[in-house]
């Protein structure tokens, strides 16, 4: 038995959902002999007592975990303090795989998330805007997920040449969007990079265009841009706006191995949830990496001890992950110990209403 950990009520009930299915799926499709015991966590207490009940009550050697950043950085600190293996298959903040010896992360950090967005601003939409100084504000929620990919963007953008005039940071719980979207238009930015959840993200891009705002581009960094639902409650809105995330189902084949093509067409038989969006596509490649590359090479009798040792011999090649990457974990002494250094990162563009296409970097375009 193993245990699992996702927001299945809440705000983010939604992605957690998904992202739990895909690990689900990938069990089906492993065929490996594990149960998963699953508890809703929507609050990091929670999460931080459901580690304790799961390895309490139900002596589990690792647990499966979190989509949200705030709720990892609670339960895979438990799990560290406790020894058993934490596997995070979508949360993406930084600081969850510092320092750790027993957690494991599948998905891109949150800070290369935002490198992606700053690496696409200037590589794509620079060239040809004949814009001397371009200038650019970032708006993020002021917690570990906001500040990951916040600092990530800061530091890249600083040394491309892209002057970074102002951080809004503001609490997903208590904020006025129409004074963030004040703001903004008082900075005068050529480029928005955004890190929200969803109904705080759908509020301010809602409050951006009605102020009628100007900007060249605007990039969101997963959890709401990237989002379904985000394009369902902005419409037309949304159109033309970008999202730097993990890669969904729906990525050029050329990004994909043979074998990442038949276990991608295995994967999308299996996942009961219809088109496997950016969670579930999470979900399956963390769950198939713990059930078919870790579980069978960790020995007669797992522990976390030898479910730790099979992980770090992990060495799947780019391509052959369902999203067109691949998994190699930082070995013990790096700062990132744990970290998926072969995760993938995206850009994307709602297109159409409901209709994202990938359009960065050039092998994933679809």
């Amino acid at each position: 038995m193993l245990g699992a950990i996702y927001p299945l009520s809440g705000p983010q009930a939604q992605g957690g959902k998904r992202e739990l299915a895909g690990v689900q799926a990938a069990l089906r499709v492993s065929g490996a002999d594990v149960r998963l015991q699953v508890i809703d966590a929507t609050t990091p207490e929670q999460a931080s007592v459901a580690v304790d009940r799961l390895v309490r009550d139900y002596h589990v050697p690792a647990i499966l975990g979190t989509y949200g950043s705030t709720l990892s950085a609670a339960a895979s600190a438990r799990a560290e303090e406790l020894k058993t293996v934490y596997w995070e298959t979508g949360a993406v903040a930084d600081p969850i795989t510092v320092h750790r010896h027993y957690v494991f992360r599948t998905v891109a950090t949150g800070s290369a998330l935002g490198r992606m967005a700053v690496t696409f601003s200037h590589d794509v939409l620079l060239p040809g805007s004949h814009l001397a100084s371009p200038r650019a504000v970032i708006v993020r929620v002021d917690d570990i997920y906001g500040r990951s990919v916040g600092g990530g963007e800061q530091e890249l953008a600083q040394s491309m040449g892209i002057n970074v005039v102002d951080v809004i940071e503001y609490s997903p719980n208590v904020y006025d969007a129409n004074v963030i979207a004040a703001r903004l238009e008082q900075d005068r930015p050529d480029f928005l990079w955004d890190v929200s959840y969803l109904d705080d993200g759908v509020a301010i891009w809602s409050a951006i265009l009605n102020s009628h705002v100007t900007l060249k581009a605007a990039i969101g960094t997963s959890s709401a841009f990237c989002m379904p639902e985000f394009s369902r409650r902005l419409g037309a809105g949304s159109v033309g706006v970008y999202a730097a995330d993990k890669p969904d189902a729906d990525i050029s084949q050329a990004a994909l191995s043979q074998s990442g093509r038949a276990l991608l067409a295995r994967a999308q038989a299996a996942y009961d949830g219809g088109t496997m969006d950016i969670p579930a596509v999470a979900g399956f490649i963390g769950g198939w990496t713990l059930f078919h590359d870790v579980l069978p090479n960790a020995g007669a009798s797992i522990s976390a001890e030898s479910i730790r040792a099979a992980a770090v011999n992990v060495d799947v090649p780019v391509g052959d992950s369902i999203n067109g990457g691949g998994v190699k974990f930082a070995g013990p002494g790096a700062l990132d110990e744990g970290q998926n250094v072969r995760a993938a990162a995206v850009v994307g563009q709602w297109q159409a209403v409901g209709v994202m296409k990938i359009v960065y970097p050039p092998t994933y375009a679809n």
